[in-house]
């Protein structure tokens, strides 16, 4: 036995050192620059709201955050390098929920999951609404509904692609309401509110914080948003609840972190976040994008998302969207 120990003693004392390394590291986290992974196009009211917070969190971690964009298939590329990135919190990612709490639903093969992550932070609210041209008849949600029920399919909507918020959203109003709507994807917000304002559409299903241009030169009306609450920006418009239609589309992100990473650092990082989105210049940048500021603690982001995941299966199985 002890000669076993003794030619065991190499092995057990580097995984002891390993060990003092390893806290050591966590203790002087971070010591370099992290990395921001942003799983959508640059540009975006997500990059730009990725950007404004790493700028304002690297002032209390005292290291530069780079954000890098990897975008593509509906931000799954992006959340798959962040899942396979070393657990050290070092490479990090600013997401909205849906590549992880509804893509996984309608790609199967995707090599991540809910368990893939830390959840860091909960950080914003992404408010849709119905947006209509400033000559649309379309006053409110009665109005739609009622047109839509004169002729199957004769209203049509807009979104930024299949399977979107939007989408999922208006897909529930057609099931709660008992109407056809005929949906129109694109690839993007950019092309579909080309259309909309060209009034080749009915009406638009988008993020509010990116139409800010069009609604405040009065080339768009909102009709009603998707969210559980008014936007604080045009509290004037009912939420699809209060309009009497039963229907919440919930979109929020924030910060993830892989899995495995030390509890010292993913707390580290949450009180930065804190700090970060509390702080007057973040705030600033926020209101005047239109964007929802909601800090959530990683615990209570983390029972946000496997909730929406829950609600997000029931309609994308309803819809036949899911892979096989």
């Amino acid at each position: 036995m002890n000669n076993f120990l003794r030619g065991k003693r190499p092995l057990v004392l580097g995984l002891l050192l390993a060990s003092v390394a390893c806290g050591a590291a966590t203790q002087d986290y971070p010591s370099r620059p992290v990395q921001m992974v942003v799983p959508f196009a640059a540009g975006g009211g997500l990059d730009l709201n990725a950007r404004n917070l790493a700028e304002a969190m690297s002032e209390g971690l005292g290291q530069a955050i780079a954000v890098s964009n990897r975008d593509g298939a509906a931000g799954t590329i992006g959340l798959n390098v962040v899942a396979s990135a070393r657990p050290d919190g070092y490479v990090l990612a600013f997401t909205p929920a849906v590549p992880l709490s509804s893509e996984p639903h309608r790609l199967k093969s995707l090599a991540y999951n809910l368990d893939s992550f830390r959840y860091v932070c909960q950080v914003f609210d992404n408010i849709f609404a119905i947006a209509v041209p400033a000559n649309s008849p379309y006053r409110n949600i009665g109005d739609i509904l009622a047109d839509a029920r004169k002729d199957a399919g004769r209203v049509s909507y807009g979104t930024s692609g299949t399977g979107s918020i939007p989408h999922l959203g208006t897909s529930d109003i057609e099931a709660t309401t008992k109407v056809t709507l005929t949906h129109v994807p694109y690839k993007g917000d950019a092309p579909m509110l080309q259309d909309l304002l060209s009034d080749r559409l009915s009406f638009g299903a988008v993020l509010v914080s990116s139409i800010t241009g069009h609604l405040n030169s009065g080339a768009l009306r909102l009709i009603a948003v998707y969210a559980d609450k008014r936007h604080p920006s045009f509290p004037d418009v009912p939420t699809l609840k209060e309009a009497g239609v039963p229907v919440v589309q919930a979109s929020f992100g924030g910060v993830l972190a892989p899995a495995r990473t030390p509890d010292t650092v993913v707390a580290k990082l949450e009180s930065s976040c804190k700090a970060a989105v509390a702080s007057p210049k973040y705030q600033d940048w926020a209101r005047r994008a239109n964007q929802v500021v909601d800090f959530r603690p990683g615990k209570e982001f983390e029972r946000n998302v496997r909730e929406d995941s829950r609600l997000k299966a029931a309609t994308i199985q309803r819809l036949g969207l899911n892979s096989p």
